[in-house]
């Protein structure tokens, strides 16, 4: 059985307005009560992978609280458990602080591991992802190199920006452009690859003689005129969270049961960090609709197609929709909401009707008091 490591990579240079202004985008809240890096993580020990590296780009602080010794996500920490990957050397130079120099700093990462493979992935495209399928298909093809795709039907409104990949009839990567919107149909790169460990050391080698400045799809775009890489259809759940609108969106979409039941599956668990918190507590006038609630909350009102972190209050009469609320949060009494975000420890209290849209929604920051 092939023995293999994984990497969390965070060089994803995405920002969510206000959200990222202190924490990166891989620990913001999602649904209340996850972080959005426990999708790869929970995809990670479900495929049975133990020993992870979590490559972090910048604002390691809130990362380090949620991670903690990786006990959560159920790794087996006699087989290596969760190492945190930090290059302290470029953390303020940009050009400088991409993925390849990051493994450069912890190469021991790499080095002092026997394993056949390295499994890469992303935090902000969410998947489901068994990589046992994508290695089981690299081995198959006896490719030292897979990357992993999807026949995206929506590329002219999502996936902007992302990598597309030109594919032979072979399954063969021939070319990677960037997707301009321009056309529906696109085969969208998933950023998720398989390389063999040794030659993932050797592209290292080589994407630092041809630029300090190659990063790691910089240097997999170069190699696939002279290395066969290989893809990977993958065709479950996939969400791209490359903004603050596709963050909202994609929250509130998990709403629909038919959606968020193709993530929450019984035989796929996602993994968290639990909180001591009583149950939701729902007064007199509470009327739920539609909604996430997470442990400790109070509500008095309405609340509707929205989401709500752990130990928020909802005063009496104040009326919330399509929304999305951080824990330790209140909303006084009579407040009406309509897409927002509201970021932790925020309170309403003076301004009472607070509304965004449903692509630009209004956004409160952390302890701020509105």
């Amino acid at each position: 059985m092939a023995k293999v490591i994984g990497l969390v990579n965070l060089h994803s240079d995405i920002e969510f307005t206000g959200l990222t202004e202190r924490r990166p985008v891989a620990s913001v809240s999602f649904l209340g009560r996850y972080g959005i890096i426990d999708f790869v993580l929970s995809n990670m020990s479900n495929s049975k992978i133990d020993a992870i590296g979590v490559m972090i780009q910048k604002k390691p602080r809130s990362l380090f609280k949620h991670l903690g010794n990786g006990n959560s996500w159920n790794f087996n920490q006699k087989a290596g458990g969760v190492s945190l990957l930090y290059n302290e050397k470029y953390a303020n130079d940009p050009k400088y602080n991409h993925d390849i120099n990051n493994l450069v700093e912890n190469i021991h990462f790499l080095e002092t591991s026997n394993a056949d493979y390295v499994v890469i992935a992303p935090a902000h495209i969410v998947t489901t992802m068994d990589y046992n399928d994508v290695i089981t298909a690299h081995e198959k093809s006896g490719a030292s190199i897979t990357m992993t795709y999807r026949k995206a039907k929506d590329a002219d409104v999502s996936w902007v920006g992302c990598d597309v990949l030109e594919i032979d009839k072979d399954g063969l990567l021939t070319g990677k452009t960037i997707n301009k919107g321009t056309r529906k149909r696109q085969n969208i790169s998933l950023e998720t690859y398989v390389i063999n460990r040794k030659e993932l050391l050797e592209i290292m080698k080589k994407a630092h003689k041809i630029s300090a400045f190659y990063d790691l799809k910089d240097i997999l775009g170069y190699l696939c005129d002279e290395k066969q890489i290989h893809t990977y259809e993958y065709k479950g759940y996939a969400r791209c969270l490359d903004s603050t609108e596709a963050y909202f969106k994609y929250s509130l979409e998990m709403l629909d049961i038919d959606i968020s039941s193709r993530v929450f599956k019984s035989n796929w668990p996602i993994y968290t960090n639990t909180n001591d918190t009583p149950p939701t507590k729902y007064l007199a006038n509470a009327n739920v609709k539609k909604s996430f609630v997470a442990n400790g909350a109070v509500i008095d009102g309405t609340v509707e197609n929205s989401i709500l972190g752990r130990e928020v209050t909802i005063g009496k009469g104040a009326v919330i929709k399509n929304c999305v609320i951080f824990s330790g949060s209140k909303i006084a009494p009579g407040a009406v909401l309509e897409n927002v975000i509201i970021d932790k420890r925020a309170k309403v209290e003076k301004k009472l009707e607070l509304k965004g849209t449903e692509t630009s929604p209004l956004y409160i920051k952390e302890g701020d008091r509105v």
